[in-house]
């Protein structure tokens, strides 16, 4: 299912933020994004996520920032200052050489210099204060919008599977109004070819070319995958109408609804049947697609 969702709030001086994006997914898949130092927080934000969510590709991302309008604080970094000032030091040397020209390192440069400077890592600061818990509850807040808005997907969803569903009733209907006529075809025909074989002669066939023909009948006979289709349908039915996640058990439903409407086709021996098992089959490849897109 898909959604998105953010919010952000102040601690301090900093400003947190977190993101989530969802997308559809056979499983639950969770990419996070947190700073350098937020190891403790990834893991339990992992685990709250999995006890929210139970299908979907979720993008999740967290950040921390300095309030504008508040003093920045700012570190540097000793080690490249260091190199910085051997370098002007061995400069100074060259310079005393004739033809080079000294290129003292004012301040301004230096502090400029790219890497030289940079805010303090608020997250480490945040993580270490009870600052963590004000950042999950925040998360909490983001996937509670998340889950508005996939609810909202999900019932629109729901409908298309209804509609989705009733259309597949409908053509199993079909199907068993025509099963009477289809098999009385079949078994002339049957008769016909096995009349053809014993000879025109003959008015009757023996004890075991009649379990054959019987046997025959039996293997084109497709009132149980007609059956079987309607029980999955009707399970679907039940699956919709609840409040659990239920996109894993729809896709399981899909597959056996397919494997009914493959052997419906394999068995009809008549015209018009065969045509409504390609229907079938058409109808639940278009219901497995948007029962993937449901959590």
């Amino acid at each position: 299912m898909t959604g998105f969702a953010s919010g952000e709030r102040m601690i301090g001086e900093a400003r947190i933020a977190w993101r989530v994006k969802s997308v559809n997914h056979r499983f639950l898949d969770l990419s996070m994004r947190l700073p350098e130092g937020c190891e403790a927080l990834e893991i339990e934000a992992g685990k709250r996520l999995k006890q929210r969510f139970a299908r979907g590709h979720l993008e999740c991302v967290f950040t921390v920032g300095v309030d504008p309008g508040a003093t920045r604080r700012m570190e540097m970094d000793e080690t490249l200052l260091k190199a910085l000032l051997d370098l002007e030091r061995r400069m100074t040397e060259l310079a005393a050489r004739p033809g080079v020209e000294r290129m003292p390192l004012s301040l301004d440069r230096l502090l400029s210099w790219p890497g030289m400077t940079s805010e303090r890592r608020l997250a480490a600061e945040l993580l270490g204060t009870a600052g963590q818990e004000a950042i999950l509850e925040l998360l909490e807040s983001v996937c509670d919008d998340l889950d508005r808005a996939r609810a909202e997907e999900g019932r629109a969803l729901v409908e298309v599977l209804r509609r989705l569903i009733e259309a597949l009733q409908g053509r199993i209907a079909e199907v068993k109004g025509a099963m009477p006529g289809a098999r009385a075809v079949v078994e002339r025909k049957l008769r016909e070819r096995v009349a053809e074989f014993v000879g025109g002669a003959r008015e009757g066939m023996d004890e075991g070319l009649a379990r054959e023909l019987a046997y025959l009948l039996n293997r084109m006979e497709i009132a149980e995958e007609v059956e079987r289709l309607g029980v999955h349908l009707r399970e679907m039915e039940s699956l919709l109408a609840g409040d659990q996640p239920v996109g894993l058990r729809l896709d399981f439903l899909c597959q056996e609804l397919n494997r009914e409407g493959n052997t419906l086709c394999s068995k009809a021996q008549d015209h018009a049947v065969s045509k409504l098992g390609v229907e079938i089959k058409v109808l639940v490849e278009q219901l497995r697609e948007q029962a993937r897109n449901l959590e």
